[in-house]
């Protein structure tokens, strides 16, 4: 028997018979097939006997976007800046110089505090992982077997763990 997965054919041994399938991993009552790019589809697989896997473990990772919160602060950041460097700049006119240097120091602080937090803020939503769930099946010997799911405690990923833990007591 064949599977067409992603343009690839995976052949099944003799009877074997599939449980559970995703776009990236394949679990029949005898084997475990995943994608070798986790979380993506790819034309290599990688494939592991049920008997040789250790029992998996789940783990959420990645984090959730704060883009907006970043973008506001990054924006009040810069119209603070805006507000005291533009005049200077322009006209030579320091518009909180008749402030106390106590305040004018708070407000130095407060504007680059904020533009820097939302620097920070943008350009880890950008560049973190959006929240997702790994399921790692350690295999002795090979290369262990990743699978990951979007969201955090993802339902997806519990039914392939207890699907895995069902076909493992079988074997």
């Amino acid at each position: 028997m064949k599977i067409e997965k992603q343009n690839i054919v995976i052949d099944l041994l003799d009877a074997e018979e599939t449980i559970h399938e995703g776009d990236t991993f394949v679990l029949t009552n005898q084997r475990l097939m995943v994608s070798s790019k986790p979380g993506r589809t790819s034309n290599v697989w990688e494939k592991a006997q049920l008997e040789e896997c250790l029992d998996p473990t789940l783990k959420n990772g990645g984090k959730s976007s704060r883009k907006w919160l970043g973008y506001r602060l990054l924006v009040v950041g810069s119209v603070m800046i805006g507000l005291q460097m533009i005049p200077y700049l322009f006209f030579g006119v320091n518009t909180l110089g008749k402030l106390p240097d106590f305040i004018e120091s708070l407000y130095f602080i407060a504007s680059m505090l904020t533009a820097t937090s939302g620097t920070y803020l943008t350009l880890g939503s950008y560049l973190n992982r959006p929240p997702h769930t790994s399921v790692l099946f350690g295999v002795p010997g090979s290369k262990d077997l990743l699978v990951i799911f979007t969201g955090w405690d993802s339902e997806e990923a519990s039914e392939l763990v207890s699907k895995y833990r069902r076909a493992k007591r079988n074997v």
